[in-house]
């Protein structure tokens, strides 16, 4: 099945479960404004982590996507149920990309597609549109791009940590909806007890882990195994 029939199954799906959500009355939800994460290291405004755009030298007769174009191939559901709540976005996103580049995390989709079902509901009712512009905002960097090098670059100018690990040199980011902090994956260990870092980035308090990276115009889109934003935005 191609990603857009996937995409089309799981919009009527959601169709349906708001529909038997209508039975019942829906309060309107305005999430309570996240406090400030603790960073143990500095957020940089994106703005100051400026990155050489990256993209490699182009067939004869290749045609660059535009985002738009890129996220509707390859993220379908990220971008029709999240991203487009965002007013404005690829406005915002055309002129980040002639200027400092943008930053986007973006959920795989298979992520998309596992969503609780209530969590569903609440993304496509109309009456949290708020909520879900706020949800998304958190997935978007509209003023720096921010490569995957960048994140994972150590500051050697710091004393190392007891066990012998630099410092990260950026401890978090600032998105269109708040700082999200930027970590070290971990693997293996039991009950999560002594897992060790395996060279991984993660972002956002949930530890959403990019599985890969790639560069579209002057921007870059990470995919992520989970939300960045913050579990408080849910209902």
């Amino acid at each position: 099945m191609t990603l857009t029939a996937k995409a089309n199954a799981f919009l009527a799906a959601l169709a349906l479960a708001f529909v038997a959500a209508r039975r019942a009355p829906v309060d309107a939800f305005v999430a309570p404004s996240p406090s400030k994460a603790a960073i143990a290291r500095r957020i940089i405004p994106p703005s100051t982590l400026r990155e050489s755009p990256d993209d490699g030298p182009k067939e004869d007769g290749a045609t660059t996507p535009t985002i738009q174009s890129y996220l509707q191939q390859n993220y379908p559901l990220f971008e029709s149920l999240l991203l487009v709540k965002i007013p404005n976005i690829y406005d915002i996103l055309r002129t980040s990309d002639s200027s400092d580049g943008y930053t986007i995390f973006c959920p795989s989709n298979s992520v998309m597609e596992n969503i609780d079902p209530k969590r569903r509901v609440q993304i496509v009712d109309p009456r949290n549109d708020e909520v879900t512009e706020k949800l998304a905002s958190y997935h978007v960097i509209s003023n720096g791009k921010v490569t995957q090098e960048r994140l994972k670059r150590e500051d050697w100018t710091v004393p190392r940590s007891a066990d012998g690990v630099a410092a990260l040199s950026i401890g978090g980011v600032l998105t269109l909806g708040g700082e999200l902090r930027v970590g070290r994956s971990k693997s293996g260990g039991f009950l999560g007890f002594g897992a060790r870092e395996d060279g991984g980035v993660v972002i956002g308090n949930n530890e959403a882990r990019v599985v890969k990276s790639t560069t579209v115009g002057n921007g870059v889109v990470h995919e992520v195994d989970g939300f960045v934003a913050p579990d408080l935005i849910w209902r």
